[in-house]
């Protein structure tokens, strides 16, 4: 498994272990003496005050401040700590002048795919915040749905340790953040940058194809989560942007899903992806395989949604007259469409369709609104 190391990450101050800290004191001692004399031997030349370096080697001091990492980096390096070992002493650590940070971290982070599923999320409903001025970009996921929305947070941990926010906004906010020190990260490790992650420019970088299956699903799952339209024979993701859809159809035939890429006429600036009903089956026992091994990877209510689908297919509802019946009643007190109606009765879209076409041709029902793909249909 790929791992990377807290040194990687951009601008990052830190808390020590306490013992450590009384190791790196002693071992200072042990080798210059005095503070004054293994500051001119370290920092004397590199813009930092005495005063300074007094302090980080304090432990009231760090109760109560994070110190820039590179400090305490070159501490270890003329005491020839290994920069693994003080990695491992390390207890929390946040973006220099930023105010949430990680306790406990998770640490040389490991690049699961978890890290490759919150990729794809940056991309399908996130943003990327950028103020300039100096300051780090960061993600923000943009999820009204409160059970996706508290997963992303959970990924981010999972991945990097617990988050502690100055409140848990994200339960009510309908946008989540990545802290700036998390989000520097995506963009090395992907070599992208931020018009990388605007949604009409994004694509699935070469180093997922690279990575294998499990990688490759986690990507496919979040387009799903974000994206993702389920019916009763297929799963669509519908993108303003065909290359995309077509990196996402290229996942599809390496993992072998039946799919295939479309394009609307009254939308012709979006493509669309059609996992079909082969390839959903596919799809959804690969998923349970993968969700058993990263429980975090959860569909959530999109794949209660596959797995009702199979139930639904498989009734004896299709062409029932009785059905029809049913369908005109409530069209006689509520328009709704097609999908609406699918969900209310439990039945195939196209099963619903089928009776919807006869209603029309009997002159039972007739078209309310056909300004949307979606047309509503009323007696």
């Amino acid at each position: 498994m790929e791992q990377i190391d807290i040194w990687t990450l951009d601008r990052v101050n830190i808390k020590l272990n306490s013992i450590f800290l009384d190791e790196l004191n002693h071992k200072l001692f042990l080798k210059f003496k005095t503070k004054e004399g293994a500051y001119n031997q370290i920092f004397k030349n590199n813009n930092i005050p005495f005063s300074t370096f007094k302090n980080v080697l304090k432990k009231s001091h760090m109760k109560d401040f994070f110190v820039p990492l590179e400090i305490y980096i070159k501490i270890s390096e003329i005491l020839n700590i290994p920069k693994n070992l003080l990695q491992s002493n390390i207890i929390s650590y946040k973006t220099a002048g930023g105010t949430n940070y990680v306790e406990s971290p998770i640490l040389p982070i490991k690049i699961t795919p978890v890290f490759d599923m919150l990729f794809a999320h940056h991309i399908g409903d996130g943003t990327v915040i950028n103020c300039g001025k100096g300051r780090l970009p960061y993600f923000g996921y943009r999820q009204f749905n409160e059970f996706y929305r508290i997963q992303y947070i959970r990924k981010i941990e999972n991945i990097f340790g617990k988050i502690k926010f100055v409140e848990d906004y994200f339960v009510n906010s309908t946008r989540p953040y990545c802290p700036p020190v998390l989000s520097s990260l995506f963009f090395k490790y992907y070599g992208l940058k931020v018009d990388n992650f605007l949604s009409e420019k994004a694509r699935i970088p070469q180093i997922i194809f690279d990575k294998g299956k499990e990688s490759l699903l986690a990507v496919m799952f979040a387009f799903i989560i974000d994206e993702g339209n389920i019916d009763s024979t297929q799963i669509v993701i519908n993108l303003k942007n065909k290359l995309l859809i077509e990196d996402l159809n290229k996942i599809c035939l390496i993992l072998g899903y039946k799919s295939k890429v479309t394009s609307n006429i009254r939308e012709i600036e979006y493509a669309r992806l059609n996992i079909l009903r082969e390839g959903m089956k596919k799809l959804y026992q690969d998923y349970l395989i993968l969700h058993k091994k990263y429980p975090i990877i959860d569909l959530g209510k999109k794949g209660d949604k596959i797995e009702s689908s199979f139930k639904i297919y498989n009734r004896e509802i299709y062409k029932k007259e009785g059905n029809r019946d049913v369908i005109l009643e409530i069209l006689k007190k509520e328009q709704l469409s097609v999908n609406q109606l699918a969900e209310r009765l439990n039945m195939t879209r196209q099963g619903v369709r089928y009776h919807i076409h006869n209603l029309l041709k009997r002159r039972k029902i007739r078209i309310i609104d056909d300004a949307q793909l979606n047309w509503v249909y009323g007696a």
